[in-house]
């Protein structure tokens, strides 16, 4: 779990014990309500900010839960990766300089020299070509038999 996913997890904890903690708050002022204890108009100032804020933090946890479920990483079985992996290693083996260029254009955006420091920004090809579950063939274009 990276840096930014803990500070998530960690805001949104706080959000639900903050949440926890409103919904208890309004729970005893219902009961003091319904008691009569006290009046609807001593308590319907301060039911009404609770309820306020317990929409926002309602909001905010629905953020937080949509911004840790983006960032899940499904991650490959080693099966697949080794696939990928020998599937790379052939292309740039067996292809010419012009397609090996034209592949690693593809994916790599950006050389930034430092001094003696290269950084290289890529984004990796999200298929390797392999299609799981479904073999394709090419229908016939030429009709058997005839002249």
């Amino acid at each position: 779990m990276d840096k930014a996913s803990s500070e998530y997890h960690k805001r949104l904890k706080a959000v639900s014990i903050e949440s926890d903690n409103v919904s208890h708050r309004l729970d005893r002022l219902y009961d003091a309500l319904e008691t009569g204890t006290l009046s609807l108009g001593d308590l319907a100032p301060r039911i009404q900010a609770l309820r306020q804020r317990q929409e926002q933090l309602q909001t905010t946890r629905w953020e937080l839960e949509q911004i840790l479920s983006d960032r899940k990483v499904e991650l490959a079985d080693m099966h697949t990766v080794t696939h990928c992996v020998d599937d790379l290693r052939n292309m740039l083996r067996y292809s010419s300089i012009t397609e090996k260029k034209s592949f690693i254009k593809s994916f790599v955006s950006e050389f930034k020299v430092t001094g003696k420091e290269v950084t290289i920004r890529y984004s990796l090809p999200v298929q390797c070509g392999l299609v799981i579950g479904r073999a394709t063939t090419v229908p016939p274009i030429v009709h058997d038999g005839g002249r």
